[in-house]
């Protein structure tokens, strides 16, 4: 964590310190009093749920030397800086902070695959000097800021994610981080609830493109519907890739988990990079971190380095054996893009045993829910897989009635283990995907259970 001192948080907010200043450097931000250290910065923050100002008291107490609270807030034993919004306030130390950085920041968003992207850039870079990334998928209009005011002041490079869920966001994130790289990955109807159309939702995305200053780099997918609308408008050098084709880095599958890369149309000193995991996803998501490394004067062989380091986080295709079977838990979340991508992969698997998956519903479409789990049905269909559960409302309504007698549909998890119990045997496998508020991992435990 990189130390503030007491003057420049009050200057970034433009808010005199009251009942006094620090006396010690700020040694970290936080809005969280679980989990907050001596010598931090507790940001109270008024939420839908709860009131962070609640807890002032509970900060100062578990050894926080100063708080961001707003104008209503009026307890004044300790030092607080008092902003119209603590939110804003948040943005504005980050905005201010990244003032500072001399290093080069990497701006990532997309639709599917944002988390996975990061991390592969990040371990690229890693290899290449010191990185700082967003923690886990600390990306929204919080997490952001927090991730950037938790960058170390002597990186060389800041990975970090965007996220949105409803208009406008994108634009405010970047030009809070002011990345001089971007990098889109794939867009598709997630958080439509929000948007009246796919379309506006990639204008939505392309704002951290059309943000990129004419000196910075902005790494599109050619194979992308919207990728000539993105490049219509960016100001900044494109470089684009794509499997198979002509682009600037374009990837060859030459094994199942092996991709050569070509580079403005001459192979890399016969460089072949090993896949994480398989799918063609990944090859597109490892694509682009290599184009970033590449981009940014790395040696083939750095790049490969740190791509082997890559490690999914904590239910993103995650393999485990529960008596015998074997699982692939990817319920972390869910639209429809990453469940055809990960449902094909998962049907591509070699080996003769059979193939169960279970899927539940995905959340946050708006009124194109009912097709995309009617069509997502009718693709999962075609794969020919053994056995398909689907649980849940938005599972079992509308994936399951357009499948065949291979589709199950039941309401609650546990039912779904059941049937999975009934059905399989050792070395057969089962993957588990939906949207996070489905909780599907659970079938883990009920599968567990005697």
């Amino acid at each position: 964590m990189p130390e503030f001192h007491p003057e420049e948080l009050s200057q970034w907010v433009s808010k005199p310190w009251e009942n006094g200043m620090p006396d010690d450097p700020v040694t970290g931000i936080s809005n969280d009093t679980r989990t907050i250290q001596p010598g931090n910065l507790y940001v109270a923050i008024r939420g839908e749920y709860f009131d962070g100002h609640d807890f002032v008291r509970q900060a100062f107490e578990h050894g926080a030397v100063g708080a961001l609270v707003d104008e209503h807030f009026h307890w004044s034993e300790n030092p607080v800086l008092h902003v119209p919004d603590t939110v804003k306030g948040l943005q504005e130390m980050a905005r201010g902070y990244r003032k500072e950085w001399a290093g080069t920041v990497v701006g990532i968003t997309g639709s599917v695959g944002k988390t996975t992207v990061k991390e592969m850039c990040a371990d690229v870079l890693s290899v290449k000097g010191e990185t700082h990334r967003t923690a886990g998928n600390y990306n929204n209009h919080i997490g952001l800021p927090l991730s950037m005011l938790a960058m170390p002041r002597t990186a060389e490079y800041g990975v970090f994610e965007i996220g949105m869920n409803r208009p406008g966001e994108i634009a405010v994130l970047t030009d809070m981080l002011q990345p001089n790289i971007g990098i889109l990955t794939d867009i598709c109807n997630a958080h439509r609830e929000n948007f009246q159309s796919l379309e506006e939702i990639a204008r939505e995305k392309a704002q951290l493109a059309w943000r990129i200053p004419s000196t910075g780099t902005v790494i599109l997918d050619r194979d992308s519907e919207w990728h000539a609308l993105i490049r219509k408008h960016t100001c900044a050098g494109v470089r684009v890739i794509a499997l198979e084709g002509v682009a600037d880095y374009v990837g060859h599958r030459v094994a199942p988990d092996v991709m050569a890369i070509t580079h403005h149309g001459s192979r890399i000193t016969s460089y072949e990079f090993t896949m994480p995991l398989p799918g063609e996803h990944i090859m597109k998501n490892a694509l682009r971190a290599i184009a970033l490394g590449l981009e940014l004067g790395m040696a083939p062989a750095e790049v490969a380095e740190g791509l082997c380091k890559f490690k999914l986080p904590a239910m993103r295709w995650e393999e485990s054996e529960v008596r015998g079977i074997k699982f692939i838990n990817d319920a972390y979340n869910a639209n429809p893009l990453s469940m055809r991508a990960n449902l094909r992969t998962f049907a591509n698997l070699p080996g003769a045993e059979k193939k169960w998956a279970v899927v539940g519903g995905m959340h946050e479409l708006g009124d194109t829910a009912e097709q995309e789990h009617a069509e997502l049905g009718r693709f999962i269909d075609g794969l020919g897989l053994d056995g398909v559960v689907a649980v849940g409302e938005l599972g079992s309504k509308y994936i399951a009635c357009n499948g065949t007698d291979r589709f199950f549909h039941v309401p609650e998890i546990a039912e779904a283990a059941q049937i999975l119990k009934e059905h399989l045997h050792v070395g057969d496998r089962v993957l588990l995907k939906a949207s996070r508020g489905e909780r599907l991992e659970r079938v883990l435990e009920h599968f567990d259970e005697s």
